[in-house]
């Protein structure tokens, strides 16, 4: 398995949670967290294939931006 780490715009747990609830549906082979202890919000998804495009479909659907790092 490897990380994608993504920086994002998400400002609260409860806007990341929907986040991560999304993307569990769409992705259910990988491990997702945020990391809210700096001041970038920082998503990180641990996965055995490429899940970029996926992942910036459900921020985009949601309105959100997400880059990959």
């Amino acid at each position: 398995m490897h990380i994608e780490a993504y920086k994002t715009n998400v400002r609260t747990k409860k806007d990341a949670s929907l986040l991560v609830a999304l993307l569990q549906f769409v992705i259910s082979d990988c491990i997702i967290n945020f990391d809210f202890t700096k001041r970038e919000r920082i998503l990180r998804i641990e996965t055995n294939r490429e899940i970029k495009e996926m992942v910036y479909g459900v921020f985009t659907k949601q309105g959100f931006y997400c880059k990959k790092l």
